[in-house]
C-alpha cells in the first residue's frame, strides 16, 4: 500500500474497478464488510467503505 493511499475504497472507487453503479458497489462493500468482520471480529466496519488491504486481497489480487 503506498503511503498517500487511503485506508479505506469507497463506493465510486469500486463502482470505477469494476465498472458498474454505485448501488451494486454499495452491495460488494457490504459483502466484503461481512465477510471481514466474520474472518476478524475486532475489525472496525465502516459503512459505505471497506478496509483497502481486504478489498485487494480479495477482489484485485495484485
Amino acid at each position: 500500500m503506498d503511503i498517500n493511499e487511503k485506508i479505506y475504497v469507497g463506493v465510486y472507487e469500486v463502482a470505477k474497478d469494476f465498472d458498474i453503479s454505485k448501488q451494486k458497489a454499495y452491495q460488494i462493500n457490504k459483502q466484503l464488510n461481512k465477510q471481514l468482520k466474520d474472518n476478524c471480529p475486532t475489525a472496525i466496519i465502516i459503512s459505505g467503505k471497506v478496509n483497502r488491504i481486504w478489498y485487494e486481497e480479495a477482489c484485485l489480487k495484485r
